[in-house]
């Protein structure tokens, strides 16, 4: 019975023991397990911070560029506006203090053209009546011929007289021209003068036409041309831009075989602004 009791309290002593053993042994692996997860996370904490530069560094660029197109349209910009300013300059040659007279054709270019000047036009102005009577200005007022020039100076005056007076002899419409030139030299000392010849008609109009013809209107602007003294009196060809292969205003370009076409006398004016301004430099060189 003793022998048998003693045996027991070996057993439980071992049993116990070894239970002590495996709970240390369990806590143990328990630290380790948590010593590695500490490991692991501080690993993946340093893996993550170059991504984060690397982050930064590939947004650099795009500021940069974004940067770079900024300093690209400024420049652009600035070569946009350098390009306007030089257009501008050109313009004004022909456009500042700049005076048109005119028959109806004038009246065109003052409607449809967009040329910032003063227009002195009717319909049916010729040399012979332009004295006569008082013309609307825009932007002025109604006057006389003389009483236009007196009020105002102009540094360009544009003239374009003669299908109107095809009817008259030619060498006393040639006479009436100088005289008016004269007239506006004297009364516009300081003033530059373009004599514009008279457009074309269509081949169906000065075909069917004793007097409003092509031959004549070529007669007529020959000899006004020759007004021109290449110092403060200038002429100018508009017909190279209307004209078709017969020497002849394109029928394309006019309704009544006669006025343009609203849109070609935006062209016109360019055109004039254009012409005006190599004369000048090529007579001032």
């Amino acid at each position: 019975m003793k022998k048998t009791f003693a045996v027991f309290l070996t057993l439980l002593l071992l049993i116990c023991i070894f239970s002590a053993c495996t709970a240390q042994h369990r806590i143990e692996e328990e630290k380790a397990s948590s010593n590695n997860t500490i490991l692991h996370t501080e690993d993946k904490t340093a893996t993550e911070t170059p991504t984060e530069k690397s982050t930064q560094t590939l947004q650099k660029p795009t500021i940069q560029s974004t940067e770079n197109s900024t300093v690209k349209t400024e420049k652009q910009t600035s070569k946009k506006a350098e390009s306007n300013t030089v257009s501008k300059s050109d313009s004004e040659i022909s456009r500042k203090n700049a005076l048109f007279i005119g028959d109806s054709r004038t009246i065109g270019l003052m409607e449809y053209s967009g040329l910032s000047a003063d227009f002195f036009a009717n319909t049916g102005m010729s040399v012979y009546n332009i004295y006569d009577k008082k013309v609307s200005v825009p932007n002025a007022g109604k006057f006389l011929f003389n009483e236009l020039l007196s009020k105002k100076k102009y540094n360009t005056i544009y003239l374009m007289l003669g299908i109107n007076e095809l009817g008259y002899d030619i060498n006393k419409t040639v006479s009436e021209y100088k005289k008016l030139v004269s007239y506006i030299k004297k009364e516009q000392p300081e003033a530059v003068i373009f004599i514009q010849k008279n457009l074309h008609v269509t081949k169906v109009k000065s075909d069917s036409e004793k007097y409003i013809n092509n031959g004549r209107l070529n007669t007529l602007n020959a000899k006004i041309a020759e007004i021109a003294d290449g110092k403060t009196v200038f002429c100018l060809d508009a017909n190279i831009l209307f004209d078709d292969a017969n020497g002849a205003l394109d029928a394309s370009k006019t309704s009544d075989h006669v006025h343009l076409y609203a849109k070609y006398y935006s062209e016109w004016g360019k055109w004039i602004t254009k012409e005006s301004k190599k004369i000048l430099e090529e007579a001032n060189s």
